[in-house]
């Protein structure tokens, strides 16, 4: 099992989930090509068929050559009695090119960055693993329309125990551009692009990775800075509140890759980053918590006017302590 690998092991995979991250988003720069999101579910088998539960997953996937793509997608495994585990994969896929402009094919592999909450016979009940494994996959689709499409997935994980397989149904659709913000020089300076600078308000929850999945209420700040087209940086004060840990304060500094679409109003981003906290803290057990956590994160945001979006955050919070956590953010930016 995991236990055997090296913890220094351990504290690098932030950041190789962060260098997938970065590849994953900076493929669009290789050629402008189609872009495409996905919502999956379905179901999860392990390898020796003695259990089965839900799965679901998200998907973008960008065009690099006429049958290659790339893809970077969060799955969840859903709850096997003594696994809960979810992941971010980077996929490179071969495709057949569309018959009759309806139907396709294709094929991909790469890896699988994963974080698995397991059961254990210690004083709380339960570990949280960490780990790289692979995942092989294959997909048919079918054009609904020139931008909804429907396909079925059938993916193998090659990972620690337990080995799974998961069929998922998705639905996905292909970004087109929609009126901009600003007319037809929004890219110009005086634009949105123009707006470096996005300081903003949040509210939220953060779920303990135990198998209970302890809440507790959230509440922060952020400065958000971009520095280049498709790199940003951000710093903010985060207050986690009784219940899944003991309430205490973090500062948080995260560098992003981000990507925008439908001419500027949609905008997504994969970051990595530190959370220090401000103040010693304790577990539900009783332990003083970590003082360093490793975040990974996605981000995407809605712009209703030039100045003002509204931001969703999900940051996994990644410890050495079994004290993983998801911290799940929702507020509105001003950018200026």
């Amino acid at each position: 099992m995991l236990s055997s690998v090296p913890a220094r092991v351990g504290m690098l995979r932030p950041a190789i989930v962060g260098l997938l991250l970065a590849l994953a988003l900076g493929s669009r720069c290789i050629t402008a090509s189609a872009e495409e999101i996905s919502l999956l579910g379905g179901l999860t088998d392990t390898d020796d068929h003695t259990h089965a539960t839900y799965a679901w997953g998200l998907e973008y996937r960008q065009r690099l050559l006429e049958n290659l793509e790339a893809s970077f997608g969060y799955l969840n495994e859903g709850h096997l009695p003594s696994d809960h585990r979810d992941g971010g994969m980077l996929q490179f896929w071969v495709t057949t090119g569309t018959w009759h402009d309806r139907f396709s094919l294709a094929f991909g592999a790469g890896p699988y960055v994963y974080f698995d909450t397991q059961f254990h016979y210690n004083y709380q009940g339960y570990l949280n693993r960490h780990g790289v494994g692979a995942i092989v996959s294959g997909r048919a689709s079918y054009a609904l329309s020139p931008q909804w499409f429907a396909f079925v997935d059938f993916n193998q994980i090659l990972a620690a125990d337990p080995g799974t397989r998961t069929v998922l149904m998705g639905v996905g659709y292909r970004l087109e551009r929609l009126p901009t913000l600003d007319g037809p020089h929004a890219d110009e300076a005086g634009g949105t692009a123009a707006l470096r600078n996005e300081v903003g308000f949040f509210i939220g929850q953060t779920v303990l990775n135990d198998l209970s999945y302890h809440k507790s209420t959230d509440f922060g700040f952020e400065y958000r800075y971009r520095c280049l087209p498709h790199l940003e940086f951000s710093t903010g004060l985060l207050e986690e509140g009784t219940g899944a840990v003991e309430s205490h304060a973090s500062l948080t500094g995260e560098i992003w890759a981000t990507q925008e679409f439908l001419d500027q109003r949609l905008a997504v981003g994969l970051g990595t980053g530190p959370d220090v906290a401000l103040n010693a803290y304790h577990t539900a057990d009783g332990r003083t918590g970590a003082s360093i956590v490793g975040l990974v994160s996605m981000t995407a945001s809605w712009r209703f006017t030039r100045s003002l979006a509204l931001r969703l955050n999900w940051n996994r919070g990644i410890t050495s302590d079994d004290q993983d956590r998801d911290i799940i953010t929702l507020g509105l930016g001003l950018r200026f």
